[in-house]
């Protein structure tokens, strides 16, 4: 429907022009993108108010194809909050608990990307990322603001069964916003990363050197300057009925650019998931190291992916930090008017990599289903601190509508 508009105003605008040509450039456009409203809650044991943001996204997109192998693709970004009784990190109500999700208009993408051929391209500009299973490098799309990288990317799958990425970052926009002095990362930071498919999975090498300071001076300036080097396994063996999936991955961490601390970390992966029909079954354990002041940290991933949906394990605890994470899934299909009903819950004991007492647990619950072009999901995390932060419970209500 929103492709037919586009198609009629551009064929309005350029009517007094040759009709084949409107109709050409007509149909080498194409508008495209997503609102969602979520109302997120957060009640936590060290705030005497409690959280509560009900906020909106827009985002849409145009893309102009050039030519057969060159695209260009403009995409906006408008976030308003209807409710906005949270602290969004600006400082607005630092009484409250944190929501990510600050007021803002801004360009979300500006990209060129030239296609050598469909499986080799170059992507110029401001663009998403997202790099295996987005520990390192991805897009954050959970927040309302995604997080985005000016810079230049490389891809390739014409090797054969082996997958090259290369890129360089000039500039990370965070989802913090364009208001927070956090919000943003500048340096020379570059990345490769190399997969192969094996007969026991796809294995995988990569090296991330992340140099990130911040605008104006802030406790995030530099500190989450790194390099990191590793190798990755993940695969999988399916029947109709029932498989099983694995993944393993290591990775050494030390200090690069102008971090002030000396440093060199450790990380550890190990998981396990097997499904028979509609259940799922997983356990899941990584370990982020420490060593001489500072901790294993991946401030460039999708971070709301990994240690619970309660957020409490963001930035790393200079401890180190062990998860054994234990999930149920349950997929229901078609229930009335919904398809792709699904329901996990999941399980995390946290600990230090160093020795001590236990950080604290978590419990998570959520329900996802689709109807029409709208995806509804709920969230229920509680996390129940023991030495590491304070007890607290997060709620998470999204409709998502893609155009």
């Amino acid at each position: 429907m929103h492709c037919r508009i586009i198609s009629c105003l551009t064929m309005l605008f350029l009517g007094g022009l040759d009709t084949a040509f409107a109709e050409e450039f007509s149909d080498r456009l194409a508008f495209f993108g997503e609102s969602r409203l979520r109302l997120e809650t957060a009640d936590q044991d060290d705030f005497a108010l409690d959280a509560t943001g009900l906020t909106l996204l827009v985002r849409p997109a145009i893309e102009f194809r050039v030519s057969s192998k060159l695209s260009a693709l403009v995409e906006g970004e408008a976030l308003v909050a209807i409710v906005d009784e949270f602290n969004d990190g600006t400082g607005n109500t630092p009484d409250r608990p944190l929501i990510v999700d600050p007021n803002g208009v801004e360009l979300n993408r500006a990209q060129l990307q030239y296609s050598f051929t469909p499986q080799t391209f170059l992507t110029l500009g401001r663009h998403e990322l997202s790099i295996d299973d987005q520990r390192f490098i991805g897009p954050a799309a959970f927040r309302q603001n995604d997080q985005t990288f000016d810079g230049v990317h490389f891809s390739t799958r014409s090797l054969g069964t082996t997958t090259l990425q290369a890129g360089y970052i000039r500039r990370v926009n965070r989802v913090q916003g364009n208001d927070n002095p956090a919000g943003r990362f500048r340096g020379d930071s570059y990345y490769v990363n190399a997969n192969v498919e094996t007969p026991i999975g796809r294995l995988g090498a990569f090296h991330y050197a992340f140099d990130l300071g911040t605008p104006e001076p802030t406790p995030a300036d530099d500190i989450f300057s790194s390099r990191t080097s590793g190798a990755r396994l993940d695969g999988r063996f399916h029947r109709d009925q029932y498989g099983i999936d694995w993944e393993a991955s290591f990775a050494h961490q030390r200090d690069f650019a102008e971090n002030p601390v000396d440093y060199s970390a450790n990380y550890w992966l190990l998981g396990l998931q097997g499904f028979v029909g509609p259940a799922r079954l997983s356990a899941r354990f990584e370990s982020l190291g420490a060593g001489d002041g500072q901790s294993f940290q991946t401030p460039l991933s999708t971070l709301h992916r990994f240690q619970g949906a309660a957020d409490i394990f963001l930035v790393t605890p200079q401890e180190g930090l062990q998860d054994l994470e234990f999930e149920g899934r349950w997929s229901f299909g078609r229930t009335g008017p919904f398809r792709n009903v699904s329901t996990a819950l999941s399980y995390h004991i946290f600990e230090p990599e160093t020795d001590g007492p236990r950080f604290g647990q978590e419990i998570d619950f959520d329900v996802t289903a689709a109807f029409g072009s709208y995806k509804l999901a709920f969230t229920a995390a509680h996390y129940n601190a023991e030495t590491f932060a304070t007890d607290t419970q997060r709620f998470f209500l999204s409709l998502t509508h893609q155009f």
